[in-house]
């Protein structure tokens, strides 16, 4: 028989693991969590925008922030949100414990870091208990990575086909600005991730599976280069 559950800490781990289930299951707090790492991040990366064009925003505070705030959020909610999201749903389906857990220290130091012009933080991790192989591993981290490559690429592919659209006006411009962030947070994460360095999931991926791991962090390593050469630049 199992004890009772926690919505702050991973149950006992036992030998024979449940058995996977249909669905996505999150705790309250799970959700707050979530929230709140994702809100914070958002707003690190709204300081950053400021921080990097403090005349737009104190000219036009409120268009600014309209503009900006809601970028960071789509930016981070499928970079870090989805990333998170997807270790979750293949840690479940191999009927492991599975929830995503904040590091309030390093969502302050996202803020920190933005006031200096650029961004790194740890918002937070998904933490997984029970019985886990080490192809069961490498395939819960590859999840995140490949998401935020998914994403990132949708992304670039949606801002070719797009194309130039004279003439340029605040709808347009909006819609580019989110786009192309969307498109760099996701294959940025994705490339950082993958660093074959523990904890990042590239060294859990690396020890399963040397072709997945050559296969993903080739792909992220391209779109990286493209990113900061701007190859992807319209």
């Amino acid at each position: 028989m199992r004890g009772p559950r926690s919505d702050y800490a991973a149950p006992p781990i036992y030998i024979y693991p449940d058995r996977p289930k249909r669905g996505i299951r999150f705790s309250r707090v799970e959700v707050f969590q979530l929230t709140v790492a994702v809100l914070a991040l958002s707003g690190a990366f709204t300081v950053l925008f400021i921080r990097y064009d403090t005349p737009g925003f104190a000219a036009q505070p409120a268009l600014f922030l309209a503009i900006y705030f809601p970028t960071s959020l789509l930016a981070v909610g499928t970079g870090v949100g989805l990333h998170e999201v997807m270790h979750k749903v293949v840690a479940q389906r191999y009927g492991l414990w599975a929830e995503f857990r904040y590091n309030l220290r390093g969502l302050l130091l996202a803020f920190v870091f933005a006031f200096f012009g650029f961004i790194f933080g740890a918002p937070g991790a998904t933490w997984i208990s029970g019985t886990v192989t080490s192809e069961q591993n490498g395939r819960i981290s590859a999840a995140g990575p490949i998401t935020n490559l998914l994403v990132g690429g949708a992304s670039f592919a949606a801002l070719r086909i797009l194309g130039p659209l004279p003439p340029i006006t605040l709808a347009s411009f909006a819609l580019r600005t989110m786009v192309s962030e969307v498109a760099i947070v996701n294959v940025v994460l994705a490339g950082f991730n993958m660093l074959p360095i523990l904890p990042l999931d590239g060294a859990k991926v690396w020890h399963w599976n040397k072709g997945a791991y050559v296969a993903v962090a080739g792909i992220a390593a391209i779109l990286v280069v493209a990113v900061f050469t701007g190859a992807f630049s319209i």
